[in-house]
């Protein structure tokens, strides 16, 4: 404690805190302004009180939460991190932290009033007193968290005494996979480890934790957690690894959740203390995850009465119990199911029968942590029929009309050989597994795989055992599922009567933009383009441009000779195709497919002239395709780089401007973006450039580009800093530049995939649904509808 004594002021404004639990009622702290000098920006310091106005200081407070620690008053803001202080995450949580081994610790967690923001406290982890309940402004709540959760228990030799497992287990995000690993198995081992952290060495090292590192040094692979179950999952290439490495991984992965769930156990509002944890405890918690996650069962069953996401999706409506609401609320359940191994899954359903069908995988036996090869295979038998019965439940859940669901657990990969299959009924099912859910008699982890199917009660059952019980590959159960794989060219059914205007289509086949046809020129085209790719210079293409001159007249002749009043079109996706309404002559338009290479040949040609320096006929050839795809950013694409060459920027901008409209490919918006940026810096205003070329994503092929490009902008026009995407997008709307994909094509893909779905269309909604699983439209929509678009296709 410092000697270091200060006098106040005689009439210095001070706030006394409450008496801190535990401490001499005799100590006396405030919070006071009155010290000078202090930083910009200030709420004070936190002094106590030593006799009259003599003060010592022991830290100051800065607008915003942080805490830094001090002993006398501060001119400027110090560059360190702070000692301590509020702060929120990215989901929102609001929460104090201390900084322990150089890492912010979560010490206390606050909910904070509305029309004020003051904060009240949710949990805690040492006792806050009177600040433990009631609501309390920022500044006496910090100074209150930061004596009673940092200064005090140091004070009393507590060199880390809000260390939680949570802090170790986020150690794990800090550095390459294999080296957080080691650092874990190694910190078990140390003299003085925690219960926990010897715990978790041991179960990593028996999982076989050392063998990740010979798979990473020649893989690309990572550690994560995942938002929607605060697991951790491993990113990979699973097609490129061998059985053996996959079983490694999964084993792996495997002990690390069980942590988690040992987490979740041990602690009630928080992540427990390590401290206060014995290494028994610790895995009785965590083998007990493997039975104990079943318990979701019976709420995952209810699921159907609490209100979807999903239902009303960008301003479309689904129909209840419909396809669409039984899809996405069991994927939305499964993709929030936290179990011990993290599975992968694929499943279908019909809603006119009430019929699921799910698969899920497991790992193999070696992955249970058991001592005898016997055990492992009972614990792995047990764990597979309590998935399946839970999967089985998240499918009655997802609707009061399904009334049957067949679940197949397959070993280590979806493509792997299937080992457990059941079918469940939701009669038996409700009237004889629930209860025994609710009565915990499921989830004792004494009972064998045939009580557990003795009490499960399956209406099917497929599942053999070998030696010492291990599973044998079996034959899954069919699912009684109606065949609607239908192609999108072959579907003559009448599209939903909600979209005949505004997709300008009267059956699903008119809206097919995939199928080939009968098209007698295209092995001519690619004759020619052919030729053209192997040209090593420019010139070397002039002998063929007139052959593509001439094939686009053939096109064009046959046009000429079509009986069909629909409209030539030519869609580079389908949300090109959606969206015609917007570019047509009314309801009463209808359109009709050409041939790809009809377009691509004028593309082709375009770009040769441009390069020829002949631009009338390049922008001409460029305004032919705008008009043949009106919707596809492409063709907008080639009009704007004739029009660059032929010194007409402002016309070159407005094509781009006009492709963002329809643009929804990402490769296609960072393309628009990559040729904005130079536009706009070329023409004179580098902030607008940089911000275009900020929204040229990483991951796409101009990014390596933007980002030398935009370094030399900024160096040019001698611009410090480059605007975050929040700012670019800001600027982008100020300025009358689209923010691609932009809401209509969101929208028209959710209104036109939720009736398709509804209507059992699957072929053609299986695009538009991949396309919204890009947008941000409901919580884990990219996950949850990733799913949806796999089942479309089961």
């Amino acid at each position: 404690m410092s000697d270091k004594l200060f006098k106040l002021p005689l009439f210095a404004k001070t706030q006394q805190l409450q008496s801190i639990p535990g401490e001499d009622a005799r100590r006396v702290f405030m919070i006071t302004e009155a010290i000078k000098p202090q930083p910009e920006k200030s709420m004070g310091y936190l002094v106590e009180q030593v006799s009259g106005r003599q003060v010592r200081i022991h830290a100051w407070l800065a607008i915003g939460g942080a805490i830094f620690t001090c002993d006398e008053p501060i001119e400027e803001r110090p560059e360190r991190n702070p000692d301590a202080g509020m702060s929120k995450d990215d989901t929102g949580d609001i929460f104090f932290f201390v900084r322990a081994e150089g890492r912010p610790v979560k010490a206390a967690h606050f909910t904070q009033r509305e029309k004020d923001g003051r904060l009240t406290v949710s949990s805690c982890m040492n006792d806050l007193g009177p600040y433990g309940t009631g609501v309390h402004d920022i500044d006496v709540m910090g100074a209150a968290c930061y004596l009673t959760q940092w200064m005090l228990p140091r004070e009393h030799g507590e060199s880390m005494p809000t260390l939680t497992v949570a802090d170790i287990l986020d150690t794990l995000l800090e550095s390459s996979y294999p080296d957080a690993l080691d650092a874990l198995v190694y910190r078990g081992g140390k003299e003085g480890a925690s219960g926990f952290e010897r715990y978790a060495s041991r179960s990593l090292a028996q999982a076989g934790a050392e063998f990740v590192r010979p798979i990473a040094a020649t893989h690309d692979i990572d550690i994560r957690r995942l938002s929607s179950t605060g697991l951790f999952w491993t990113g990979c290439d699973k097609r490129e690894l061998t059985d053996e490495q996959i079983d490694t991984i999964q084993a792996v992965e495997g002990a690390l959740n069980r942590l988690v769930f040992a987490e979740h156990y041990l602690g009630e509002d928080s992540s427990p203390m390590v401290g206060g944890l014995t290494e028994g405890a610790c895995e009785r918690a965590a083998l007990s995850s493997l039975h104990s996650f079943a318990s979701v069962a019976e709420r995952l069953m209810r699921g159907c009465d609490r209100k979807s996401d999903y239902m009303e999706l960008a301003g479309a409506q689904a129909s209840r119990g419909g396809e669409w609401d039984l899809r996405t609320r069991f994927a939305a359940a499964a993709e929030g199911l936290r179990a011990p191994f993290n599975f992968d899954y694929v499943f279908t359903c019909d809603a006119a029968s009430g019929v699921f069908a799910v698969q899920a995988t497991v790992p193999v036996a070696g992955a249970f942590p058991f001592q005898s090869e016997a055990e492992r295979n009972d614990a792995r038998a047990a764990y597979s029929l309590r998935l399946a019965m839970t999967l089985a439940a998240v499918a009655f859940g997802a609707g009061v009309g399904v009334v049957r669901a067949v679940v197949t657990v397959r070993e280590r990969s979806i493509d792997g050989p299937a080992i457990v299959s059941l079918g469940f009924s939701r009669q038996l099912f409700t009237m004889q597994l629930v209860p025994a859910l609710q009565s915990g008699a499921i989830l004792d982890a004494s009972l064998s795989p045939g009580e557990l199917i003795e009490a499960f009660s399956p209406r099917t059952l497929h599942m053999e055992t070998g030696e010492l019980g291990a599973l044998l590959p079996i034959e899954p159960i069919e699912a009684p599922l109606p065949d609607r794989l239908v192609k999108m060219a072959e579907d003559a059914r009448p599209l939903p009567a909600s979209l005949v205007e505004p997709l300008r289509a009267d059956l699903v086949c008119d809206l097919d933009i995939f199928d080939t046809g009968d098209d007698p020129l295209r092995d001519r085209y690619r004759e020619i383009s052919d030729r053209i790719r192997e040209a090593s210079a420019p010139e070397e293409e002039a002998p063929v441009a007139s052959e593509l001159a001439d094939l686009i007249a053939a096109y064009d002749a046959a046009e000429m000779l079509e009986e069909s009043a629909a409209r030539p079109l030519y869609c580079v996706n389908m949300i090109s195709r959606i969206i015609v309404s917007e570019h047509d002559d009314g309801p009463q338009t209808r359109f009709r497919k050409i041939p790809d290479t009809m377009f691509d040949a004028r593309s082709m040609l375009c770009r040769i002239y441009r390069e020829q320096g002949n631009l009338e006929d390049a922008i001409r050839l460029g305004e032919e395709l705008v008009h043949l795809a009106p919707t596809s950013f492409t063709a907008y694409h080639s009009l704007a780089l004739a029009l660059r060459e032929a010194d007409r920027m402002e016309d070159a901008v407005r094509a781009l401007l006009d492709g963002l409209t329809v643009a929804a490919d990402p490769t296609d918006i960072a393309c628009a973006y990559y040729r904005l940026g130079f536009y706009f810096w070329q023409g004179g205003d580098p902030s607008l450039g940089l911000a275009c070329y900020t929204m040229v994503k990483p991951g796409t092929y101009f990014y390596g580009e933007a980002q030398s490009e935009m370094q030399e902008l900024m160096q040019q026009s001698h611009l410090s800093r480059r605007p975050d995407l929040d700012e670019a997008r800001a600027l982008l709307r100020a300025d009358g530049v689209p923010v691609a994909p932009v809401p209509q094509l969101g929208e028209m893909a959710a209104k036109a995939g939720i009736a398709l779905v509804d209507a059992g269309m699957f072929d053609a909604a299986h695009s538009l649904v991949h396309f919204l699983s890009s947008l941000d439209v409901a919580p884990n929509s990219f996950d949850v509808l990733a799913s949806v678009r796999r089942s479309l296709v089961q």
